[in-house]
């Protein structure tokens, strides 16, 4: 019996965007950074416009690339992976997790640019990392409890005559399944929120220095623009000390 077209189409664009990224590995022999710009424009903007998590799961392999391995100017590889990285951050909401991953890419900066072109890209550079911050420290609960497990198999209810971790459409009384549903529904829940928590524990105290990490190197470097930094700092972080920490060592870097 011959696949329906939807499923046809998936499994069709699962190989394309296999071979498209298999093509990126081949980079890794020819080190040829003007021809991987060419390609990751092209197939880029095909994914951007055919599937979105298609497009996010591309530029995820080409931003590690390029961020990954000594391939060509470093100038050059730096831009390329801000600009992919910033297309991806511009492109529309993304899961917590792929944005501090793609704000991530934006640790890099090219050691060669214009001095207008540097300004600006640092700002833009600096409001992504700081917006990520913000996200990731709202995202954390404090009272979060790790010890209240979910169910690996959700119990069905009493006289279904189900075993737990049974289908739905075991249960033939349409009372007791919605019911069941619902246990599901809500075990699943628990368990995105669990890992989402549990992520957060892992990456944050990292994330939130590697933020530092950028502001501090991004705004030693010249041209100087400690009022900008200021105003970024009172937007985006609410705890004083942290905004102060930055500036202070800002400061220090100015200084030797």
């Amino acid at each position: 019996m011959p696949a329906p077209p939807c499923a046809a189409f998936d499994q069709d664009s699962d190989t394309e965007l296999s071979q498209d990224i298999a093509k990126l590995d081949s980079f890794l022999s020819n080190r040829n950074l003007d021809s991987i710009e060419a390609t990751v424009d092209k197939e880029s903007a095909k994914w951007r416009e055919k599937d979105r998590p298609s497009f996010i799961l591309y530029m995820t392999k080409a931003c590690n690339l390029l961020s990954s391995y000594d391939i060509g100017d470093l100038s050059k590889r730096a831009s390329l992976l801000s600009r992919y990285a910033i297309s991806v951050l511009t492109s529309g909401d993304l899961p917590l997790h792929d944005n501090v991953q793609f704000v991530s890419f934006l640790m890099f900066d090219p050691l060669v640019i214009d001095e207008a072109a540097w300004k600006t890209l640092r700002k833009q550079k600096a409001e992504f990392w700081l917006a990520a911050r913000r996200r990731v420290e709202s995202s954390v609960d404090p009272t979060f409890n790790f010890d209240d497990w979910t169910q690996l198999n959700v119990p069905t209810p009493p006289k279904s005559g189900a075993r737990d971790g049974s289908s739905p459409e075991s249960i033939k009384d349409p009372t007791l399944r919605a019911e069941y549903e619902r246990a599901i529904a809500e075990n699943s829940a628990k368990t995105r929120r669990f890992n989402d928590q549990y992520w957060l524990k892992r990456n944050a105290p990292d994330f939130y220095k590697n933020v530092e990490r950028y502001l501090i190197n991004g705004y030693s470097r010249s041209p100087a623009d400690p009022a900008e930094l200021e105003r970024l700092l009172a937007q985006y972080v609410d705890d004083n000390g942290v905004r102060a920490g930055i500036l202070e060592d800002v400061r220090k870097r100015e200084l030797q």
